[in-house]
């Protein structure tokens, strides 16, 4: 309630006083149940614009976080802060995937949607962009949900990394037809579909 709070009486009105325009796409393509959103990592924007673009979708997600950074010691009550205000829940970005992935595979289980940002960080350069870790692959085969690949177009240029305020663009939030593991086939089956999905 407080997160739907937030999204609808904070974030989308302080988003639009610099969004030109904001369009979505593709919600259609959003299967039933339990998903696991892929997304770009693109701008520091990204989290408040794809609450906004999931509307009441929204109410039963989490979106992972990295532990090392939203989470560390040296930055006590900050993770909460992000837990409360974005429903943040930590994940390890380096060390055993798998045991990574257990906390989140259980909001899957209890019929929560999980948002991952396969990126780690907001790349750099375009070789950067190229490159994908391997944990929605990982929580897509474990848990057998729907991953549906989230593009960002514009928000880069909305609120860049390292930039704490926002510049004036237009943004479209595009979610693109949903993939489904194969447990036969490598985790760079599905990597190399998301990358295809992002271009």
């Amino acid at each position: 309630m407080l997160r739907r709070v937030l999204v609808v009486g904070l974030y989308h009105p302080l988003l639009r006083i610099w969004l030109s325009y904001f369009v979505v796409t593709g919600r259609e393509n959003i299967p039933p149940g339990p998903v696991i959103f892929a997304a770009q990592h693109t701008s520091m924007a990204d989290t408040p614009l794809l609450l906004i673009a999931l509307g009441k979708r929204a109410d039963r997600l989490v979106v992972t976080a990295a532990r090392d950074y939203f989470f560390r010691r040296s930055r006590p009550g900050f993770g909460v802060l992000v837990g409360v205000a974005f429903g943040a829940v930590p994940i390890d970005r380096t060390g055993f995937a798998r045991r990574s992935l257990t906390d989140v595979a259980a909001w899957l289980s209890a019929g929560f949607s999980v948002v991952m940002y396969p990126h780690g960080v907001i790349p750099e350069s375009d070789v950067h962009a190229q490159r994908l870790r391997r944990g929605v692959a990982l929580l897509a085969r474990q848990s057998g949900c729907p991953v549906v690949p989230v593009r960002f177009t514009g928000a880069a240029r909305l609120l860049p990394a390292n930039v704490h305020w926002p510049r004036r663009g237009a943004v479209t939030v595009t979610f693109c037809a949903p993939l489904v593991a194969d447990p036969d086939k490598p985790l760079t089956v599905l990597t190399n579909q998301l990358l295809h999905a992002f271009e």
